[in-house]
């Protein structure tokens, strides 16, 4: 009996120990049970009634059984068209639990509400932009005040200050974004800061920064996209793209908030500050208040946000200036080479830079060679231009496989899907009707175990190359695996990832003819 019982627990201690390694703080959901602490004052202001108003929060955290010392924090701030909710909704309950039980320490804030009348219509007293503004000033100082509260109680709530993030909804999200990227000479000129104060008002618990560490944009926008520049802190954005109240894009604008998600995102890559998209293709604002939709965009916040932790940083570092010496090298080839007409290009990271013999292997003399290995799609986005604008290539094919790796860095198949049609994008400003191809990600030993996720991402990329004219898409990758459906090693260096000589022939002769096919329209 005493051996039964001793089988009994050693299978529960190693069934529970396998289930905690499998599961990661701050990237899966591991604690059950949360505690939280309600209405407490963080600060106090004068609203638009000229009232001196009471500031609350809510905090949410992992139990109290949480032996860990400081958690990053994420701060919820609500929507409602800075005239109405507060930090009591469903959608902010939804995030806040959710990223409590990975780990971090939450907290939703009200703000001051209202928008002021400041102009007429139809002989009515009317809203204007400025008004709208107004009431953004007043909620990004709330905001403020209320990450200098948590510097200032940091130890009682267990936050780590070098990690504060923001999120919300809707008119939470804008005050978010000005709070993150609006300097004092920044300041909208309709502002009346001799009423309303500086930008980091007066709304309690002074002499801490109100700095934050990032940002996650749940269908907000911003009056002017030029507040975010070089070197500002990671961006996050999310919206449905048929949203008719906060537009997506840049189509139209809600009382002077023009510039949407997916234009922040583009803006973010151009400055090279690490940012994801995730759209909801079809879908309104609030992502049409629809509970599955809502959580499948908290679960993408949650794995973007995993991987800009300081855990990650080391593994994902995702500076793109890395890169710089070798684009500068690229810069002096521009010069030194000169390319015939028909000269065809190939960008990528490693595999397309170790390809030493792609003009032997390829049967094709006239290749601009520009790949630096390791680089993401990323990289990639930021250098396309550098890369690319000063030839006048036949043919542009694509090679980037450092996105899905079986590490904590990974990307979701969907950001390279979308990240792929910033670099097409980028690429049709100025070449508009020149060949690109994806050439899909191959199969690998050493990244096997995501395998799945690669070709997701292949897949993706194939669907949208099916749907837009002069792009196209190789697969090589069935040509380098054997009889058992795993990769043959015979074509791979000894760090199971790389083509060794074998292995670049096999690749060139694969997509030798879609290369000759592209090229010559036959």
């Amino acid at each position: 009996m005493m051996k039964i019982l001793k089988s009994i627990l050693l299978f529960l201690f190693c069934f529970c120990a396998n289930h905690t390694i499998a599961q990661k703080r701050f990237k899966d959901e591991v604690f059950s049970s949360l505690d939280s602490v309600n209405n407490v004052q963080y600060g106090e202001a004068i609203n638009i009634k000229g009232d001196k108003e009471k500031l609350l929060l809510d905090v949410i955290f992992p139990s109290r059984g949480d032996t860990l010392k400081y958690r990053p924090l994420l701060i919820f701030i609500h929507g409602g068209g800075f005239q109405n909710n507060s930090k009591n909704g469903s959608y902010s309950s939804m995030v806040c639990n959710s990223f409590a039980k990975r780990g971090y320490v939450t907290a939703s804030i009200d703000y001051r509400l209202g928008v002021e009348k400041s102009g007429y219509e139809d002989g009515k007293e009317a809203k204007t932009n400025k008004d709208y503004a107004e009431a953004l000033y007043r909620a990004q100082q709330d905001g403020r005040a209320a990450v200098r509260f948590f510097r200032k109680h940091a130890e009682e709530y267990g936050i780590d200050t070098s990690q504060i993030f923001l999120t919300g909804s809707s008119a939470g999200s804008k005050t978010c974004l000005a709070i993150a990227y609006m300097n004092e000479n920044e300041i909208p000129a309709a502002v009346n800061q001799k009423k309303w104060g500086t930008l980091e008002g007066n709304s309690g618990n002074e002499g801490y920064s109100s700095k934050v560490n990032g940002v996650m944009n749940a269908w907000g926008a911003m009056i002017d996209y030029k507040w975010i520049q070089k070197g500002d802190v990671p961006l996050f954005n999310t919206a449905g793209t048929e949203d008719k109240t906060v537009p997506y894009d840049s189509s139209y604008d809600y009382h002077g908030f023009k510039y949407g998600p997916y234009i922040l995102f583009q803006h973010c890559l151009s400055l090279g500050i690490a940012t994801g998209w995730r759209p909801f293709y079809g879908t309104g604002h609030t992502l049409d208040n629809n509970k599955t939709k809502q959580d499948s965009c908290v679960q993408s916040m949650a794995v973007w946000l995993y991987t800009q932790l300081k855990i990650n940083k080391g593994k994902n570092e995702e500076g793109v200036f890395r890169w710089d010496k070798d684009i500068n090298t690229f810069d002096s080839l521009n010069k030194a080479e000169k390319y015939a007409d028909n000269a065809i290009m190939f960008i990528g990271s490693s595999y397309i830079r170790m390809w030493k013999n792609i003009r032997i292997d390829l049967d094709y003399k006239d290749i601009i060679h520009r790949g630096f290995g390791g680089s993401n799609l990323i990289d990639v986005s930021y250098y396309i231009k550098r890369i690319v604008y000063p030839h006048q290539p036949k043919a542009i094919f694509i090679y980037v496989g450092n996105d899905i790796t079986a590490t904590e860095k990974d990307k979701s198949p969907d950001q390279v899907l979308e990240l792929y049609k910033y670099i097409v994008k980028t690429i049709r400003e100025k070449y508009p009707t020149t060949p690109i191809t994806w050439l899909a990600i191959s199969p690998s030993e050493k990244r096997w175990s995501v395998w799945d996720k690669i070709q997701q991402a292949n897949n993706l990329v194939k669907t949208f190359t099916a749907s837009q004219p002069n792009l196209f898409y190789i697969d090589a990758g069935q040509q380098f695996l054997n009889a058992d459906g795993k990769p043959n090693a015979a074509l791979y260096r000894d760090d199971k990832l790389h083509y060794n000589d074998e292995g670049y022939k096999l690749w060139g002769k694969s997509i030798k003819e879609s290369v000759n096919k592209i090229t010559t329209g036959k």
